[in-house]
């Protein structure tokens, strides 16, 4: 609740693989405990510019993805689109150099909350 910043009017899109932990928790988890609605999108490759598309033309408030997906969309300058109903970025694993979270910043108007994920914190349990 209180990372992924939702709510119940919230929209969450994740993009995890189902095979990974992360889309429990991102996708099913977290969402469904804050009664927000999940947003799904058959992406069968990543393409930075599909991801933008997306967020541009689907009222997404939440969007979580990997680390190396937002240094792919920074590098495609996503300043041209218009990201009207995202409020709130997250990810989670490995940690992004400042350069992607400055880059995001100037391009979007968006932070990008970095966290210590549930995958990692399984292990040290």
């Amino acid at each position: 609740r209180h990372f992924m910043n939702l709510t119940p009017s919230d929209i969450m899109w994740n993009t995890s693989d189902t095979g990974w932990a992360k889309s429990a928790w991102g996708s099913v988890f977290a969402p469904w405990m804050c009664g927000s609605c999940v947003f799904i999108h058959n992406m069968p490759q990543f393409k930075p510019e599909v991801i933008a598309e997306t967020l541009s033309r689907y009222p997404i408030t939440t969007f979580c993805t990997a680390p190396t997906a937002f240094r792919m969309l920074v590098q495609q300058d996503v300043s041209s689109y218009k990201f009207t109903s995202l409020k709130h970025c997250v990810t989670g694993g490995e940690a992004l150099n400042p350069e992607v979270l400055a880059k995001w910043k100037t391009q979007t108007g968006l932070d990008i909350h970095e966290g210590y994920g549930q995958t990692e914190t399984v292990s040290l349990c």
